[in-house]
């Protein structure tokens, strides 16, 4: 539970540029409120972050949307000047093979180079990711601004896209009778969706929400096939 807790301060301390204070305020009391509690339920921190992944979701994705254009933009531009010459002029060889920054980020092409050479690019990469978001975040309160908001706003239609599915997802589970493993199924995609919004899960992904409702269709299908296969036949012997 103290771990959630630390990943719920974790959320809350790195809130995206020009994010609104007054929901900042509001994370930041009931975060105090609930590492103040000791006997504090697990269920209820991460409904805590739930609630306010909602809130926080459409500005995280707006600032990673600009973050990656501004990495693929000025990457190399931060990260070329914080290596040695000679790892420099290999990181150009492997340029020429094909490679790329965000390759070096994933780690794919580590047989490319030494034990040591990771270490430095490893530290290089820290490093210009920190000069990066600074960067970014000069450019949110800035000239940039404009742009940003515009695209929280469209985040913020997305999920309320997102939410219309989920409330569907909801009442199928609410009305589904036949069977209860379905109903608990369904419940819990949607946890898992919610749990992407707050970092406690997998990224919410708006397609995969979208295709959900016909998912679990076809599944009621399937079990209302599979009723009564695992049944025992029950004989009569006496009257047969």
């Amino acid at each position: 539970m103290q771990s959630t807790i630390k990943l719920f301060w974790h959320l809350y301390d790195n809130l995206p540029p020009v994010f609104p204070p007054e929901a900042a305020c509001q994370i930041k009391n009931e975060l105090e409120n609930l590492s103040n509690r000791p006997n504090v339920e697990l269920s209820e921190v991460e409904d805590k972050m739930i609630k306010f992944g909602y809130v926080i979701w459409p500005w995280s994705q707006a600032y990673k949307y600009f973050l990656a254009a501004v990495e693929e933009k000025l990457g190399e531009h931060f990260f070329l000047p914080k290596l040695s010459g000679g790892l420099r002029e290999k990181y150009l060889n492997f340029k020429d093979f094909g490679g790329t920054l965000k390759d070096l980020q994933t780690g794919r092409p580590a047989s490319f180079f030494t034990s040591e050479e990771r270490s430095e690019l490893g530290a290089a990469l820290v490093e210009t990711r920190l000069q990066l978001r600074d960067y970014l975040a000069r450019e949110m309160v800035g000239i940039g601004r404009k742009q940003y908001l515009d695209k929280v706003e469209e985040y913020q239609n997305l999920l309320e896209k997102i939410e219309l599915n989920l409330n569907a997802l909801r009442d199928l589970a609410q009305n589904e009778s036949d069977h209860q493993i379905l109903a608990e199924e369904i419940k819990g995609r949607i946890k898992d969706f919610e749990y992407g919004l707050c970092w406690l899960g997998a990224e919410l992904n708006y397609e995969t929400v979208c295709r959900a409702k016909d998912f679990f269709a076809g599944r009621k299908i399937e079990l209302s096939r599979l009723r009564g296969i695992n049944i025992p036949m029950q004989i009569d012997f006496f009257n047969s």
